[in-house]
């Protein structure tokens, strides 16, 4: 059940810096820090916010991409939209949400995780305790906030968030929202089918 990166047949091919003919373009998975930091530069402007999306996505630089013909950008920009937003079942072969055998707490991830000399494929989520969620609340923002207790139940340390995908990221932070605002009736009900 693994993802492998879609290609992009252009439309109308492009010059690389180095000359080259490019006819194809290798998109990659967005990761969460490169893309926070890349919609922090990119500021409130939606469209410079695809376009900082769109160089990480694709590893053209930023003549490059500005060659693209529109139709080509709309597409990687779908692309980019669907990795921003879309957890990581989407990306992976389709499975029945109702097989009583699919763990909602284990979570397959899309790119494998170097983690304390380890690769995961996988993560198990773990409820949170009474005692984080309330060191959560004390903490500023909601970014720090979601990474502190994304770390807990992971027990993945803070830099390893880092290195999730966006659509890891999102399908942690569906499972964890059930954590934190589902009551234990619906995890019975859950396990009970």
């Amino acid at each position: 059940m693994s993802w492998t990166p879609p290609t992009h047949e252009l439309l109308s091919p492009i010059t690389g810096d180095d000359g080259s003919h490019i006819e194809q373009i290798l998109l990659k998975p967005l990761f969460y820090a490169a893309q926070k930091e890349a919609l922090a530069r990119a500021g409130d402007d939606e469209d410079d916010q695809f376009f900082e999306l769109a160089l990480l996505a694709t590893g053209l630089s930023v003549k490059e991409l500005d060659q693209l013909k529109r139709p080509d950008f709309v597409s990687i920009a779908q692309y980019v939209h669907e990795m921003s937003t879309r957890p990581t079942s989407f990306f992976l072969q389709p499975v029945e949400q109702d097989d009583p055998a699919i763990d909602p707490d284990q979570v397959q991830l899309l790119q494998p995780l170097a983690v304390a000399g380890r690769t995961l494929t996988e993560l198990t989520l773990e409820m949170p305790v009474l005692r984080a969620t309330k060191a959560m609340k004390k903490l500023k923002t909601g970014k720090e906030r979601a990474e502190f207790i994304t770390a807990h139940c992971t027990g993945l340390m803070l830099p390893d968030l880092a290195q999730l995908t966006v659509p890891d990221w999102t399908q942690l932070q569906v499972r964890i929202d059930d954590f934190l605002n589902q009551p234990a009736a619906f995890f019975r009900n859950a396990t009970s089918k």
